[in-house]
């Protein structure tokens, strides 16, 4: 049995704000269908969350390997569009657009500092072949 805490701007009779309404979900083999676009926004929102944060977690781990071949930025940046387009295709009518910009702007300086460190190597690599070919 899950709990979730649903928070729903109602009005009472008498004008005040009442917040906090609690949800029980009982499932039996964790598949639940959900009817309402509100809830599904919610349940939506904290699944692609808990995805893009481990994502981030994963991009970290790439780009603070030690790697002088550069396949672990590729992979950093293969993740990362990944993500994108599943988000953008699946997801993003459920997701706001502030979460969108957040989640876009933290996804770019990733992947620009991935670009950097593959255009870093690739330089490397390549003033290293031109030192070979002038020393014979």
């Amino acid at each position: 049995m899950n709990n979730y805490l649903v928070i729903e701007k109602s009005y009472t009779y008498n004008g005040d704000l009442t917040l906090g309404k609690e949800l029980t979900i009982k499932s039996h083999n964790n598949k639940v269908a959900i009817y309402n676009n509100y809830l599904q926004k919610v349940f939506i929102s904290n699944k692609v969350y808990k995805k893009y944060l481990n994502l981030l977690k994963l991009v970290n781990f790439y780009l603070n390997s030690d790697d002088d071949t550069g396949t672990a930025y590729h992979e950093a940046l293969n993740e990362i569009e990944r993500f994108r387009q599943l988000v953008k295709n699946k997801y993003r009518a459920y997701l706001l657009d502030k979460t969108l910009k957040e989640m876009s702007l933290e996804l770019q300086k990733k992947i620009h500092e991935a670009k950097r460190r593959v255009f870093y190597l690739e330089a490397k690599e390549y003033n290293y072949q031109n030192e070979n070919r002038r020393s014979k």
